[in-house]
């Protein structure tokens, strides 16, 4: 299950058109400290709760992204940790660092040399180096890029990486939409990875238009055709 974050991974070169949805870069920025929560269902099913926690100062970022399983789902759902660090720019968030910890799983890493646009992957024994795309992100920063991007065509592709592999995914935004959550409805931009027709697999996520397009609701679907979903509880700027 990679619903959350899944995840949700919209950086440095992932420029989105904030002109055209009335918001500069500088306005979207969001406080130095954000804690969000999310319930996490597959149907009528809760599996859980994710547990995001965002820092930075303007020049650098952390997330920090927790998939906590309750219940049976803990049987059968990894409890996941995701932590990535990098750099602010003008063009948006550059990662330095990104690593998932899985307690089945275990641990996948990447490591960013921008100097030398090389990518080490790290997965189990597999350690390996490969080119670095411009503009590339990592999983876990995907979803915040948003609240630090500049002007970006609603069309665009990204290079993301989990730590085991480096893919470019097709992106599109549907529009504004109002989504309801337990915090009331919120106004929120929907962004979508574009259909492949030979898998199941699809991964699509809202950001609140007025909470500095911090990601609300995270859908992931897995090549078995399940589909989970991640909706936010809370938003805090302690």
């Amino acid at each position: 299950m990679r619903a959350h974050c899944n995840t949700l991974k919209l950086a440095c070169y992932l420029l989105i058109c904030l002109a055209l949805l009335g918001v500069s870069a500088a306005q979207a920025a969001p406080p130095e400290r954000v804690e969000i929560t999310f319930e996490i269902n597959f149907g009528s099913m809760r599996l859980g709760i994710g547990e995001d926690r965002l820092k930075h100062d303007g020049k650098r970022y952390e997330v920090y992204s927790d998939t906590i399983p309750k219940g049976l789902a803990a049987l059968f759902i990894d409890t996941i940790r995701r932590e990535a660090k990098g750099s602010i720019t003008d063009n948006g968030l550059r990662p330095v660092s990104f690593i998932e910890r899985g307690r089945k799983k275990g641990i996948r890493a990447a490591e960013f040399d921008w100097t030398n646009n090389r990518l080490r992957l790290i997965h189990g024994e597999s350690n390996q180096v490969v080119d670095l795309p411009k503009g590339s992100i990592d999983q876990a920063s995907l979803p915040y890029a948003f609240a630090f991007a500049g002007k970006i065509p609603d069309d665009f592709s990204i290079h993301v990486t989990d730590g085991r592999r480096i893919k470019e995914y097709q992106y599109r935004i549907i529009g504004r939409e109002r989504i309801k959550t337990v915090l009331g409805e919120i106004e929120t931009i929907h962004v979508q990875r574009r259909p492949d027709p030979s898998t199941k697999r699809s991964f699509e996520f809202w950001v609140a238009v007025e909470q500095h397009y911090l990601p609300v609701q995270v859908r992931f679907t897995d090549k078995k055709g399940r589909l989970f979903e991640s909706v936010v509880t809370s938003i805090r700027y302690p």
